[in-house]
This record gives C-alpha cells, structure tokens and sequence, in this order.
C-alpha cells in the first residue's frame, strides 16, 4: 500500500516537472562545461594547487540551486503568474550567467579576451 504511494507521488512529480527537462538538461550542461574550464584555468594559472575543495563545493550548491530555482519558476508560472514565462527567464538568466563565466574561464586559458575577439569578429562591418 506504502509502495504504490510512492509511486503515484513520484509519477505525479515526473509528469509535473516534464516540461523543465530540457532546461535542467541544458543547464547542468553549461554547469558542466563551466565546471571544466574553470579547472583548466585555474590549473593554468597556479597549477593543481589551486583546485581546493572549498572550490569545487560551488558545483554542488550550482547543482542543487540552480534545478530548484527552475521549481520554483515551474510553480510561479502555474500557480502565480501564468502570463510571465517564469521558467524560460530563469533558465535564461542561470544560462548567461554560466556562459559568461566560461567566456572568463576561457580568457584565462587562451591569454585574451574571448568575448572582445568575438564581437569584433561579429561587428567588424559596423566598426570599418
């Protein structure tokens, strides 16, 4: 009886949440990929000394915070507010901030600045 309790509850939680696959999916991907280049930089800038403990415990506060930032969006945009797409601007904001920091992470490892070689790539036209 217990069991199939538990079953109805967590069936119910699957088919709640379904709609925030892709943006956990996508996000725990951008966590990953900051994840990485934040090691390789900081490995090239003062080699494997600067890969602490303390360091890698923000991956485990982004892994829980970041999903349950995005069920409270999915409740606020059920219940709250259905007119604001709480969960597409939530996913948008953690996706620029993790992006961002890769851009960082990658400045560190390639010795310039990404994000300025880029945009003048983009906007060269405009620049001439």
């Amino acid at each position: 009886m217990m069991k199939n309790i538990w079953l109805d509850i967590l069936a119910f939680l699957a088919i709640f949440f379904a709609d925030l696959q892709g943006a956990l999916l996508a996000i725990g991907f951008l966590i990953l990929a900051d994840t990485y280049t934040g090691i390789w930089a900081a490995y090239k800038k003062d080699g494997i000394k600067a890969i602490t403990s303390r360091k890698a415990g923000r991956i485990v506060a982004k892994f829980i915070l970041y999903p349950l930032s995005l069920i409270v969006a999915k409740v606020s945009e059920q219940y709250l507010s259905p007119a604001i797409p709480w969960i597409d601007v939530t996913a948008g904001i953690l996706a620029v901030v993790e992006v961002k920091s890769i851009f960082e992470n990658m400045s560190l490892i390639l010795g310039f600045d990404l994000w300025e070689k880029i945009k003048k790539q983009l906007w060269k036209d405009k620049t001439e």
